[in-house]
């Protein structure tokens, strides 16, 4: 089992191996807890993850890797009027 020095200001390293078999990088954020005597750090988003959005996110970026974009439109009639296109049925039909 790897050690670590407490060092100035609280810091200690958390070893690489260890970094990388959590996934770990330089900015990530750890909850810190205590259970008896043992400090526990767990990895931690920010915001918690919503396995809805998480699904669209997965979604979208399967769409913008097939290709499956819209044009740019400056107003809402541009988007009804090519709503009414074959490029659009093609679009909603992700084929």
């Amino acid at each position: 089992m790897p050690l670590a020095r407490v060092k100035q200001k609280g810091q200690v390293t958390i070893p690489a191996k260890i970094r990388g078999e959590l996934g770990l990088g330089e900015g990530d954020y750890v909850e810190i807890s205590r259970e008896g005597s043992r400090i526990v750090l767990t990895p931690k988003d920010t915001v918690d993850r919503h396995p809805v959005i998480d699904a669209a996110l997965v979604e979208g970026l399967e769409d913008v890797r097939a290709g499956r974009l819209s044009p740019p439109f400056q107003t809402a009639k541009e988007i009804a009027d090519w709503q009414k296109t074959e490029d659009y049925k093609k679009f909603i039909a992700k084929a």
